[in-house]
C-alpha cells in the first residue's frame, strides 16, 4: 500500500517537474521573443536616426548649392555692371574726342576766313561785309546742325540702351535661377 502511495507521489512529482520545465521553456521563449522585438525596435530607431541625419546632410548640401548659385549670379551681375560702366566711359571719351575735333574744325575754318579777309584787304568793303555776314550765318547754321546731330545721337543712344530692369522682372529672374 505504501509503495503504491510512494509511486503515485513520485509520478506526481515527475509530472510537476515536467510541467515546471514546460513552463520555464515557455517563459524562456517569451523572453527570447521580447528581446528580439526590442532589438528590432532599436534597429528601426537607429535607422530612423540615420535617415534623419542623411536628410539633414542632403538639406545642407542643397542649401550650399543654392548659395553657390546665388554667389555666381551676383558675380555675373557685378561683371555685367562693370562692363556697362566701361562702355559708358568709352562712349563719353568718344563724345569728348568728337566735340574737340568739331571745335578744332570750327577754329580752323575761322582762321581760314580771317586769312582770306586779310588777303582781300579793303576790296569791296560792302560786299565783304555781306559775305562775312553770310559766312557767319553759315557757320552758325553748321554749328547748330552739329549740335542738333550730337543731341539726336545722344537721344538715340539713350533709347538703344536697355532700360534698368524693373523690380518684378528682376524678382522673376532671381526666382527662376533658384
Amino acid at each position: 500500500h505504501r509503495d503504491k502511495k510512494r509511486d503515485k507521489e513520485k509520478v506526481k512529482e515527475k509530472e510537476k517537474a515536467k510541467e515546471k520545465e514546460r513552463h520555464q521553456d515557455k517563459e524562456k521563449e517569451r523572453n527570447w521573443d521580447r528581446d528580439k522585438e526590442k532589438e528590432r525596435e532599436q534597429d528601426k530607431e537607429r535607422n530612423r536616426d540615420k535617415d534623419k541625419e542623411k536628410d539633414q546632410e542632403r538639406e545642407k548640401e542643397r542649401h550650399k548649392d543654392r548659395e553657390r548659385v546665388r554667389d555666381k549670379d551676383r558675380d555675373r551681375d557685378r561683371d555685367k555692371d562693370r562692363e556697362k560702366n566701361k562702355e559708358k566711359e568709352k562712349e563719353k571719351d568718344r563724345e569728348e574726342v568728337d566735340q574737340n575735333k568739331e571745335k578744332d574744325d570750327v577754329m580752323k575754318e575761322g582762321e581760314k576766313d580771317r586769312e582770306i579777309k586779310d588777303k582781300e584787304g579793303d576790296k569791296d568793303r560792302g560786299e565783304k561785309e555781306d559775305k562775312e555776314k553770310e559766312k557767319d550765318e553759315k557757320k552758325e547754321k553748321k554749328e547748330q546742325e552739329r549740335e542738333k546731330e550730337r543731341d539726336d545721337k545722344k537721344k538715340k543712344e539713350k533709347r538703344s540702351r536697355t532700360p534698368p530692369r524693373s523690380y518684378s522682372s528682376s524678382r522673376r529672374s532671381r526666382s527662376s535661377s533658384r
